[in-house]
């Protein structure tokens, strides 16, 4: 799990609580496309895709059938629409302030 700060950490976000387990996100472009958080034996949270167990960059590029052009968790939103990436920025900004 990195340290660095506001380095994408899916872990991080499961654990500050912004992210659940068992959480469901669709590709942005074809909602069909979609993928569940889900910890790890090694207590680490990783994304269960109908291909099997990875992470959101790859799961982004086989989405895209490229490299994503800008983050990979742009590509991805919540059942309320939310991308993960807007949730990431949610965390890192809480970051900055804590004391």
């Amino acid at each position: 799990m990195s340290k660095k700060k506001g380095k994408f950490d899916l872990t991080k976000l499961v654990h500050d609580g912004y992210v659940k387990d068992g959480e469901v996100f669709a590709f942005v472009s074809d909602p069909s496309k979609q993928f569940t958080v889900q910890k790890q034996p090694n207590h680490e949270y990783k994304i269960k895709t109908s291909e099997g167990t990875t992470t959101v960059h790859a799961f982004a590029q086989t989405c895209l059938g490229q490299e994503p052009p800008n983050h990979a968790s742009y590509w991805f939103k919540n059942v309320n629409g939310k991308t993960l990436y807007e949730i990431w920025q949610a965390d890192v900004e809480s970051d900055e302030y804590a004391a």
